[in-house]
């Protein structure tokens, strides 16, 4: 099966331009990580070979939107939500309800991004794994 990238791309930079739009609403942009948590965690064997790197996808976005980190450009976030909205859609490229395939232009779109934000990722990872430091075994601040 040959997938058309040119197709998928088009459809991604849609879901970009939609995700440009929904951080400019904190409940909006909340909801749709909230939804598309959902349905990974609902398709998770599915996404196996991507798991990983989605839920970094997740944390970063959510801690984003919630104002805890915002030290990645906003290009970069973008492409984030652009994706879990790609990811999102049951109207894609591939439909994800076609058996075995329907998922192949999703993790194609998640490892297309992660490619793309990995040393945005790599700088959230290091102040994640400090802030888990910080945080004493009782749930206190060092």
């Amino acid at each position: 099966m040959k997938l058309n990238r040119q197709k998928i791309l088009g459809f991604f930079q849609k879901s970009k331009s939609k995700a440009s739009v929904i951080l400019g609403d904190k409940t909006k942009a909340n909801n749709t990580i909230k939804d598309a948590l959902g349905k990974a965690v609902t398709n998770r064997s599915d996404l196996e070979g991507v798991w990983a790197k989605l839920v970094l996808l997740f944390a970063v976005a959510k801690d984003y939107v919630n104002g805890d980190y915002t030290e990645i450009p906003k290009r970069s976030i973008i492409a984030i939500l652009g994706g879990l909205i790609y990811f999102l859609s049951p109207i894609d490229v591939l439909p994800d309800f076609v058996p075995v395939f329907g998922f192949i232009d999703d993790i194609y779109i998640l490892n297309l991004v992660y490619k793309q934000v990995v040393k945005d990722l790599d700088k959230y990872k290091a102040w994640k794994d400090a802030q888990i430091k910080v945080i004493g075994i009782n749930g206190s601040r060092a």
